[in-house]
């Protein structure tokens, strides 16, 4: 018998999804402002080719041969043009399914000495919002239908099942907040109203 154990000792763990799955990691960075406790976000660049000018956490694609943990860290460093010594990771968050692209590592980090004035390639402008807005106000809340469409060819007849079949369909969420000027929602406002509520239940 091969012996498993010898060969998936050092075991590289992956996500098994649809091709390209996009397997990222975010930091949800919490920096205290006047004594509150608040998120620092990222306005994204609008010259960027992906969610040019939406409210974002810093983070991005983890790298072949890299952790989801490094690749948070990396992120944050590069969009926030600091040091790995001004970010303090607490916690591995939950994890995010996005419906259609994959998988996102979350962590909690406590910032310190970050310049909040900074604009790169990638960043328009930081901007923060103290934790207690999202324990105060809900957000609006709508939903999409994702359902899946079989290609053309699709042999269905092979498989004997009928070109009616019921695939299912997915009812996603998605929420948005509104703070000032700014609109925070999708993946980036689920992220943080499910640290908020699991911060209220601890606290």
């Amino acid at each position: 018998m091969i012996d498993y154990r010898k060969i998936f000792k050092e075991y590289d763990k992956g996500v098994i999804g649809p091709d390209k799955a996009f397997i990222s990691s975010v930091v949800l960075p919490v920096v205290e402002i006047e004594g509150r406790d608040s998120i620092i976000f990222q306005l994204r660049s609008k010259n960027l080719k992906h969610q040019p000018g939406e409210v974002s956490l810093p983070g991005g694609r983890v790298d072949n041969g890299e952790t989801p943990r490094e690749a948070a860290i990396r992120e944050f460093c590069e969009e926030l043009e600091s040091n790995s010594s001004n970010l303090d990771i607490i916690t591995e968050l939950d994890s995010y399914i996005t419906p259609t692209k994959g998988i996102i590592h979350c962590y909690l980090g406590i910032c310190k000495n970050v310049d909040l004035d900074i604009k790169n390639d990638e960043v328009e402008e930081l901007f923060t919002v103290p934790i207690d807005f999202f324990k105060k106000n809900e957000p609006d809340i709508y939903y999409n239908t994702i359902k899946i469409t079989p290609s053309s060819d699709f042999p269905f007849d092979e498989m004997n099942i009928s070109r009616e079949y019921f695939w299912g369909s997915l009812k996603n969420q998605v929420i948005f907040y509104k703070y000032g000027k700014y609109i925070i929602w999708g993946i980036t406002a689920q992220i943080v109203r499910n640290f908020v509520n699991k911060l209220s239940s601890m606290v």
